[in-house]
């Protein structure tokens, strides 16, 4: 990604004009409540930036960097992205439903009634991040890691998570099915919750 200082500063206009958007800075714009037919980004950094509220028909970002964005309750429609990072962002009760995403980190957000069932989140991380009562349902999680992350009372029934270490995660009271579970990676400590939850008689 270029510096900073190499980007072009772009306007809420260049946003809404549909074209690709390529090694720019987009910076302290309040897009809340707007439609937005088309979102192409490669290669930029979002700072600051509000489409909270806001519905995009078609979201397609790689390269790109979102700094203290506001997410929250947005539509996404057709979201794909590549090595992308969200840090700091707010993404309370987004809804990215059959996104795909590949090498995205999410640093330090708040996803708390987040919708993002029947995704595809392949080699990801949630870093520091709050996914509490999110709808993860048939999300694809193949080599995403979970560090420090709220997963309480989030579903993830049907979300496949074989070979996904969940042992620094706070899982309590979220939503699996047994089938789910197999081959996840838990600590000793969660795997008494996890007892608990399935109906299953420790003595």
């Amino acid at each position: 990604m270029p510096a900073i200082e190499d980007l072009v500063r772009v306007d809420a206009e260049a946003l809404f004009a549909g074209e690709r958007i390529e090694e720019s800075l987009v910076q302290n714009l309040v897009l809340s409540g707007r439609k937005i037919e088309s979102l192409v980004a490669w290669n930029s950094i979002f700072d600051n930036v509000s489409l909270a509220n806001s519905r995009v028909g078609k979201l397609r970002l790689r390269d790109v960097r979102l700094i203290k964005c506001d997410l929250s309750n947005a539509i996404l429609q057709g979201f794909e992205a590549a090595r992308v990072e969200f840090v700091d962002c707010r993404m309370t009760g987004m809804r990215a439903c059959e996104c795909h995403w590949e090498d995205v980190l999410i640093e330090n957000c708040d996803l708390r009634y987040a919708q993002l069932s029947d995704s595809r989140i392949r080699s990801s991380e949630f870093r520091s991040c709050n996914l509490s009562e999110a709808d993860l349902r048939g999300v694809n999680f193949e080599s995403a890691i979970f560090g420090n992350a709220i997963l309480r009372q989030a579903d993830l029934s049907r979300a496949r998570l074989q070979g996904i270490d969940l042992s620094g995660a706070e899982i309590e009271g979220f939503i699996v099915r047994p089938e789910d579970l197999r081959g996840a990676i838990f600590s000793a400590a969660q795997a008494i919750d996890l007892a608990l939850l399935l109906g299953i008689v420790i003595k």
